[in-house]
């Protein structure tokens, strides 16, 4: 196996739009853990006759009878506020993708005969803060430990063996059912580096499927004058048969498509051609070439320079795809790793590496993201406010940026730090994922020096540190995605899906990554608890050293909230104390 004890057992899993994959390495080979024979599990998620919760392909089989309690391509959800209703409650993305998650673990656990706590879970390159928090926080309620969020174009290089490679330059093109990524890859000496990484979150199979869904929405109405878009029922039946025709075009130029009754007495009996497909999906492939020449250029290369381009992901069995990449970049791409295969056995290769197997290889992943603070902009004709980069997109994990900025006015008390996501200047067009203030400056002239830093974990965290330079003041922040435009609380949660995995497990009793991994800081009840207990002892050791009577009575000020917090079990309100307590104190104790 790829471990000699339970702990440092990590599996590895690429959490799919369309499909699931698990893998390990096994006496030092990757292997697939088949899942009811089969090598990949259906993302899909829905409730039995019974009102039991099943996953995989038995969520899958039930589709067309009842779409209402079926769930598919939830990946394209997360890190949002949308909510998926199941029988007579919500589910956050989250929520249904712990399922699956879940689903998966107890597979693993069958195939091992032991334990499985750990794994490392692949994600679009191109996936933001709010979706990698997303998905660790699904793989917590799932009673997993997501050790590392790699991106699935680097999982996928390493599936392919690059680390046997010598000075090769790999393209990466990730085209699976709901997001597409490519990545450039440079191997030496052992050393697998992603060079640039660029793509779409929303570009997909699922795409493909729709096209094929309007297309045949359209013959059917022209033929019996009418629109099936308002049945329910009638669309997944189309869903699932065009999926199919999708699938048998990959190899044949045409197909047949036919369903009795599809509404009503009326039949569907149409023929579509490959031709005619490809020009459907046409726009998407256009796109995704678009996305190869930024990649390209970030990266700094042309394409003569590259050694191979590897085809990763279902969506890139389509027979365009490999025609439209030779025909640009003359270069035939390869399938030497089935495509659906390669980023889970990429993810069961870096398990292995982080668990202690010798593996030939290191991996250097990148942030598909530029993060910047904002500032005045003084130099043209009126000033504005733009956005500073620190750490620029591509830059190699994990990775640390300092900067200083300076105050505007004489005496200036405080200053505000903003954090964003994206590539423009204006910060507007970019994603806000945190501010915080920076209090009680020294009072000296304009120009106080704050030294901003940032810093980017393997799993693209970021911890950003502020310091008044002349004082040695500092404020740090760990960015939580989720207070900014969205709501996410993994005690709800837990609450919330324990109708439906209850039974099997006692979901109060998982390990929670985000309570004990330091990069995270993530705020749930018994943390708050902690940390109100820790600033009551400082309080304490501070009241008894003696403070003068103004701040030893904003102290039990403070210290009686925070009873009263807890007595009512007001996380919000407790949150709050604790944040201001700990001003308090910063200042006190400095």
């Amino acid at each position: 196996m790829t471990t000699a004890s339970n702990n440092d057992l990590i599996v590895g899993i690429d959490l799919g739009t369309t499909n699931s994959v698990l893998a390990i390495v096994k006496d030092g080979v990757p292997e697939i853990i088949r899942i009811e024979g089969h090598p990949t599990m259906p993302s899909c998620v829905g409730l039995g006759p019974d009102g039991e919760l099943i996953v995989g392909q038995r969520a899958l089989n039930q589709l067309v009878a009842s779409p209402e309690s079926t769930v598919q391509s939830i990946k394209r959800e997360m890190g949002t506020n949308h909510l998926t209703t199941l029988g007579a409650k919500s589910y956050s993305p989250e929520e249904i993708s712990s399922f699956i998650l879940r689903e998966l673990k107890n597979h693993a656990e069958a195939f091992l005969g032991q334990p499985v706590q750990k794994a490392v879970i692949t994600v679009p390159a191109f996936f933001d803060e709010a979706q990698r928090q997303a998905t660790k926080q699904a793989a917590t309620l799932a009673g997993l430990e997501a050790v590392r969020i790699i991106n699935e174009p680097t999982a996928a290089a390493l599936a392919y063996d690059a680390a046997s490679l010598t000075n090769e330059k790999l393209l990466v093109y990730d085209l699976g059912g709901g997001t597409f990524d490519v990545s450039v890859v440079v191997v030496e000496d052992g050393v697998v580096e992603v060079k640039a990484s660029f793509g779409d979150t929303r570009l997909g199979g699922d795409d493909f499927d729709q096209c094929l869904i309007d297309h045949t929405v359209a013959a059917f109405k022209k033929k019996h004058g009418i629109d099936v878009t308002t049945d329910l029922k009638a669309m997944r039946r189309l869903k699932v048969i065009l999926e199919r025709a999708k699938c048998t075009l990959t190899d044949e130029p045409y197909v047949k498509v036919e369903e009795d009754y599809l509404s009503g007495n009326k039949h569907l009996k149409l023929e579509i051609s490959r031709s005619e497909y490809e020009e459907m999906i046409d726009s998407y492939l256009q796109k995704t070439l678009t996305c190869i020449h930024k990649a390209m250029t970030d990266a700094g290369l042309v394409p003569h320079q590259l050694d191979k381009i590897l085809l990763v992901g279902g969506a890139s069995r389509t027979p365009a795809v490999a025609r439209l990449i030779e025909t640009q970049l003359k270069i035939e791409p390869r399938f030497d790793v089935d495509p659906d295969l390669a980023v889970a056995l990429g993810a069961g290769i870096q398990a292995a590496t982080l668990s202690g197997a010798e593996i030939h290889s290191i991996l250097v992943d990148i942030t598909p993201h530029t993060f910047s603070t904002s500032t005045i902009d003084f130099s043209g004709p009126v000033e504005r406010k733009i956005c500073v980069p620190l750490i620029k997109r591509n830059s190699p994990l994990p990775t640390a940026k300092s900067e200083a900025f300076y105050t505007l006015y004489h005496g200036q008390e405080e200053v505000r730090v903003d954090v964003y996501q994206g590539e423009h200047v204006n910060p507007d067009e970019n994603t806000l994922i945190g501010d915080f203030l920076v209090r009680d400056l020294s009072n000296v002239p304009a120009g106080n020096p704050i030294i901003l830093k940032f810093d980017l974990d393997l799993n693209n965290m970021l911890k950003v540190t502020a310091t008044e330079k002349i004082s040695g003041k500092t404020r740090e922040v760990v960015m939580d995605t989720r207070e900014h435009g969205r709501h996410f609380d993994l005690n709800e949660a837990r609450d919330n899906i324990r109708g439906l995995v209850g039974k099997d497990i006692d979901v109060e009793s998982v390990v929670d990554d985000d309570d004990n991994d330091e990069d995270d800081y993530i705020d749930t009840e018994d943390s708050m608890l902690a940390t109100a207990k820790d600033l009551r002892k400082r309080c304490d050791v501070l009241i008894k050293a003696g403070l003068n009577e103004e701040d030893a009575s904003q102290i039990e000020k403070l210290l009686r909230q925070s009873t009263e917090a807890i007595r009512d079990r007001s996380w919000d309100a407790l949150l709050e104390v604790n944040d201001t307590l700990s001003d308090v104190l910063f200042y006190l104790e400095d």
